[in-house]
């Protein structure tokens, strides 16, 4: 039997189709089995004796939220768009040593590959802006879909839609747009000593990039936490469909 041959693309492809998506399960058992429960507990306090609590919780969410995205690229540093993403940031030359040297390394030689690679991503890619850090995955898993400017989401419920009739001019309804607003938040209570005003550069980056003028101040409520938690499921059910 002749043995299976393909060509170089053909074999890309094969490697390319690998996804790993261990990060979104992980993070959906995070939600379900931490993070709603202990909203459920949460709710039993009152209301003066757990606005802090509730900030904790809200900017634990987005930080988890925030770490999936990073351990997702990492994990798939080898799909097609991250590889173009980290070749735009290799700059050093190879010398023929080096070449040597890697191949000398034979089974580690995929290691080294892997390893360069996330280096590379983790300046050029994971130090971006938490919503650019987004529309990346999206490029990777979803490439088709509209995820920055489109108006998608309902701020009410954390939602997305198929399509949405924006409604306040005080937050972006897209859904990397509203990820970075509520990232925004989430950088008050963590950078600005726990206040509920958004930070000026937050504001600056939010008007620039997604066309809206933030309210000055915002509250989280129990409500602000299930909505994220609904608009991150959502983003994870979008990108593992």
């Amino acid at each position: 039997m002749l043995p299976l041959r393909c060509s170089p693309r053909a074999r890309v492809n094969l490697t390319l189709d690998l996804m790993n998506t261990s990060r979104f399960d992980d993070f959906e058992k995070f939600v379900d089995n931490e993070l709603l429960p202990a909203v459920t507990d949460i709710g039993k306090l009152a209301d003066a004796n757990r606005k802090h609590v509730q900030k904790l919780v809200y900017t634990n969410l987005v930080d988890r939220f925030d770490a999936m995205i990073d351990g997702a690229i990492l994990d798939n540093c080898r799909r097609e768009h991250l590889v173009e993403e980290a070749m735009k940031g290799m700059t050093q030359s190879v010398t023929e040593a080096d070449v040597i040297r890697l191949l000398l390394e034979g089974a580690s030689l995929q290691d080294a590959i892997d390893h360069r690679l996330k280096d590379v991503l983790r300046l050029a890619v994971l130090r971006q802006r938490h919503s650019k850090k987004l529309q990346t995955l999206f490029k990777v898993l979803k490439p088709d879909d509209n995820c920055w400017s489109k108006p998608r989401v309902n701020p009410a419920t954390g939602a997305i839609l198929a399509s949405i009739t924006p409604q306040q001019k005080s937050l972006p309804y897209s859904i990397c747009g509203y990820a970075d607003w509520v990232y925004s938040r989430r950088n008050s209570v963590v950078h600005g000593a726990g206040t509920s005003k958004l930070l000026a550069n937050d504001v600056k980056q939010l008007t620039a990039l997604f066309n809206v003028k933030p309210a000055a101040t915002f509250k989280i409520k129990l409500s602000s936490i299930n909505n994220l938690a609904t608009f991150y499921q959502s983003i994870v059910h979008l990108l593992t469909a």
